[in-house]
């Protein structure tokens, strides 16, 4: 009904005018009205019928057409049809029942201040049939269950009046309540609308955090060990010219540090697939446990790093040991990136009761950095860090870099709020 309002309307139009306009007509061309007074009453009827198709297109065109026919009727002399029916008002011919359907148009599909006015017109208009049919004699006979001539309070100007008085309230609150019900389901559709739209934004942010949080781990696992193996294979290159047998070892180192990005990379692999877990029941994902192993593998590949740890270790969620990981590898791997394997590195772990101080620093070696924060690893383990409560801090000067990073325990998550 929706998206064929219009043919709805004119179905319902020519509904009510079947039921209706043939009693009319006949009733206004049986009179003894002058030919072309009955001609003209007869259009004004068509067309009042006829504005009734346009009811929700034009709500106000039908209106003005229903109201002008009803004031016609007024103004006409009385219908004499002849026989036994006395005569009687055209406002009586059941046409006028187009009226009070245009005035529940407009009460439901204007504004407030039109369908306010069409209200104030249709109470005057109602006073005017009132005043029109008040003193007719043939509403003054006694009728059985009416009124009798013995009666002394003849009951007729009250069923005029209350019947004037439907036809217009009865409508109007009608339309009215139509409008409200129509504004109600609109404003329920819009918040749909936005919450709609409000999910599809928080989606797209939840995907566009997954791609950034995917990239991380990708460059958390391939970009150390293909800086294992880069330096590596020019220590290789060199070594080769002076001793082709001191280079087995450096190509052994370049396949450990391979297959371990293989593992690695299978281990991310299944995390974004779903699976948190290895073949055999193994997390695949590192933790503070997996430090020495890390630490021993920058030494193979050349780079002296010494690693401490201070105080009792205090519990930890699996994101923030796998934070504390990730850490570790990112400075172990500028460091090869950016000071080469002359850089003399610490990794120290120092344990507080609420925090985890974790700092990798190295203070000899050439330089050779970037510009600080101009790649994806820092920035990702800021990131990171502070989706976990924690926070990072880097120094870069002339004779020093170090990364310093704490991440709560598991004691100061719980307690927060």
């Amino acid at each position: 009904m929706r998206h064929h309002g219009g043919v709805v309307d004119a179905c319902f139009a020519l509904a009510v005018a079947v039921l209706l306009l043939p009693v009319s007509l006949r009733t206004v061309w049986s009179t003894s009205w002058p030919r072309s007074l009955a001609a003209a009453v007869v259009v004004a009827l068509v067309l009042g019928h006829a504005g009734l198709a346009a009811r929700r297109s034009a709500p106000r065109l039908a209106y003005g057409v229903a109201g002008a026919l009803v004031l016609l009727l007024v103004l006409v002399p009385e219908l004499d049809p002849g026989g036994r029916t006395p005569p009687f008002s055209a406002v009586l011919l059941p046409s006028v029942l187009v009226f009070p359907i245009a005035l529940y148009s407009v009460a439901a599909w204007c504004s407030h201040r039109t369908s306010m006015l069409a209200l104030a017109a249709s109470a005057a208009g109602g006073a005017a049939v009132v005043a029109r049919l008040w003193s007719a004699d043939y509403l003054t006979v006694a009728q059985p269950g009416v009124a009798s001539a013995q009666d002394p309070v003849e009951s007729w100007p009250l069923f005029l009046l209350l019947g004037a008085l439907a036809m217009v309230a009865a409508p109007w609150c009608a339309g009215r309540y139509r409008r409200l019900r129509a504004l109600y389901v609109a404003a329920l559709e819009e918040r749909a609308r936005h919450e709609h739209e409000a999910r599809v934004a928080e989606a797209r942010r939840a995907a566009e955090d997954e791609r950034r949080r995917i990239a991380r781990e990708m460059h958390d696992v391939v970009a150390h060990s293909l800086a294992v193996m880069v330096s590596q294979a020019e220590g290789g290159r060199l070594m080769a010219a002076r001793d082709p047998a001191a280079t087995a070892p450096v190509l052994d180192n370049i396949a450990r540090a391979g297959r371990e990005a293989m593992q690695d990379m299978r281990g991310v692999l299944r995390v974004l697939d779903g699976d948190d877990r290895g073949p055999a029941g193994v997390e695949p994902r590192p933790a503070l446990a997996d430090l020495p192993g890390l630490v021993a593998t920058a030494r193979r590949s050349g780079l002296p790093v010494h690693l401490d740890e201070q105080g009792p270790r205090q519990p930890m969620s699996a994101a923030a040991e796998l934070a504390a990981y990730r850490v570790t590898q990112e400075a172990l791997t500028n460091v090869l990136k950016h000071a080469g394997l002359d850089a003399a590195t610490q990794v120290h772990l120092r344990w507080r009761p609420d925090a985890l101080e974790l700092t990798v620093s190295n203070s000899t070696g050439p330089r050779r950095r970037a510009t600080p924060g101009s790649g994806r690893g820092l920035p990702g383990m800021d990131e990171r860090l502070a989706a976990l409560g924690g926070d990072l801090r880097v120094t870069d000067r002339d004779d020093r870099f170090s990364v310093v990073a704490h991440l709560p325990t598991t004691r100061e998550v719980a307690g927060r709020p």
